[in-house]
């Protein structure tokens, strides 16, 4: 049988169709854009995720053989973009995405209300304008007619969802990222919902990761070319599905997803509240816990440097390896989208020790290092709270580039696992739908048959050593670098 896994991203849409031995039949792709009408806010047009869907669907299918062998559809979406539907089930208004910032005060106005502890230990999330929660008391005051005629407030899986089987429903990791439910009950959260005067009524069902929701609808059957009869199990946010599909669920692995943001990853068995504000969460395994953490300037610091300095990622590789000793008095702070955990909003990107023989490879080098040492930070932060790791399955696009991984590997002490599958959350998705038809008894023995990694070799020459040191002066500095 095929299973497809779909991926609705924050800049395009991937599918996967896969087998049960989670052999890759075939891939699809396709991108759209993000519009900036105004300072701090950044949306999308909705019917672009449902469009990418088909294409990248169709494009998945054509390689892949006899159509009529799919047998379910699983989904993995970007969490925290919202916007409001009609009666009729269509867009009021644009999708407000995660990247934008407009309800900064609206945000201020329910932590005030709710208490800025409260909200954190309900939803797992700290507040912030970017949550759903926020963006909803914004259209209410902003947009009041918009609130006013909105049937629903869903997100990027429900809009998804719906367009797949006709049923608004969301699971439990992207109602987190909503800020509207609490995880430590698992329902919709009163006290939030009062203060945006709104019912449960007007939110999506609630269901677990992996809850058949039903078949195709005509309409989407027709337009994916595939039967009515295929079923569709509800999905999960796309760091989560990446973990699924990275085989991360605990045991001394974390997963370092590594995209325009990279996100480091485990899973425990406990809600994992911190003072630094580690993000938990329900993971779709019965009794365990996903906590998560976010590197904003990570590959976004180095596509910056690359599109100001010229040049393309393999020469950056190529050029850069040979330059340890060179850089080894450069440290750059890479917050250049802003720093993430652990550190505050406003931390300002900086580079310590240039000089007039450096040159653009060394800088990229020390950019390299910079997100590697913040990848330790984190590793640091988890292990006081009790994650404790000696391996790092490393996924995304750094995971192609030999240098970083090894830059990862000698900062961190910790062995490299590379995933044969690039496309973690399009396999996790999938992942969810095998398990869904019952191909496998639960998600860990599904990972077992289904997802192929293999581990890094790093070539140490020393770099252990250097980078300890490196790493303590990083750090040293890092309070006014």
């Amino acid at each position: 049988m095929i299973y497809l896994g779909i991926d609705v991203g924050t800049t395009g849409t991937k599918a996967l169709a896969v087998d049960e031995s989670g052999r890759v039949l075939g891939r699809g792709y396709r991108e759209y854009g993000l519009a900036f009408p105004r300072p701090g806010w950044v949306i999308q047009d909705a019917g672009d995720w449902w469009r990418a869907c088909v294409h990248a669907v169709r494009g998945a299918l054509k390689p892949a053989g006899d159509a009529g062998q799919v047998a379910a559809i699983g989904v993995s979406t970007q969490g925290a973009t919202m916007l409001a539907v009609d009666g009729k089930n269509n867009p009021l208004c644009p999708a407000i995405t995660w990247m934008d910032l407009r309800a900064q005060k609206e945000s201020d106005e329910l932590t005030a209300a709710i208490g800025e502890e409260a909200l954190y230990r309900k939803a797992g999330w700290p507040a912030a304008p970017w949550l759903d929660a926020p963006k909803i008391a914004w259209l209410r005051r902003h947009e009041p007619d918009v609130y006013k005629a909105a049937a629903k407030f869903v997100s990027t899986l429900e809009f998804v969802n719906f367009r797949l089987t006709g049923r608004w429903a969301v699971d439990p990791t992207n109602a987190a990222i909503r800020q509207l439910t609490d995880i430590r009950t698992g329902r919709w959260d009163e006290g939030i919902l009062v203060f945006l005067g709104l019912e449960e009524s007007r939110l999506p069902e609630l269901l677990p990761s992996g809850a058949c929701l039903g078949t195709l609808t005509k309409e989407a059957a027709a337009a994916f070319g595939l039967g009515p009869d295929v079923r569709v199990y509800n999905g999960a946010h796309d760091q989560y599905c990446a973990a699924i599909g990275s085989g991360v669920h605990g045991g001394g692995e974390l997963l370092l997803a590594t995209g325009t943001t990279w996100v480091t990853f485990g899973v425990t068995d406990r809600l994992c509240y911190t003072a630094s504000r580690l993000c938990p969460g329900p993971f779709p395994l019965t009794g365990r816990y996903g906590v998560m953490a976010s590197m904003v300037s990570a590959g976004s610091a180095l596509k910056w440097w690359k599109d100001i300095t010229g040049g393309d990622y393999r020469s950056i590789d190529r050029e850069a390896a040979s330059r340890r000793d060179s850089a080894a008095g450069l440290l750059f702070y890479p917050y250049v989208a802003g720093a993430g955990a652990l550190h505050p909003p406003g931390a300002p990107a900086a580079i310590v020790g240039m000089t007039l023989r450096h040159d653009k490879y060394d800088f990229a080098r020390a950019l390299m290092e910079g997100v590697a040492f913040e990848t330790r930070l984190l590793l640091e932060e988890f292990a006081r709270q009790g994650i404790k790791s000696d391996a790092l399955v490393m996924t995304g696009g750094a995971a192609g580039s030999r240098l970083w991984s090894e830059i990862v590997g000698q900062v961190t002490g910790h062995e490299i696992m590379h995933t044969e599958e690039k496309e973690g959350a399009c396999l996790g998705a999938s992942l969810l739908a095998a398990v869904g038809e019952g191909a496998f008894p639960d998600l860990e023995s599904c990972a077992a048959k289904m997802v192929h990694r293999r581990p890094f070799a790093i070539s140490d020459g020393g770099g252990r050593g250097f980078y300890e040191e490196k790493y303590h002066r990083y750090v040293s500095a890092i309070s006014s670098p």
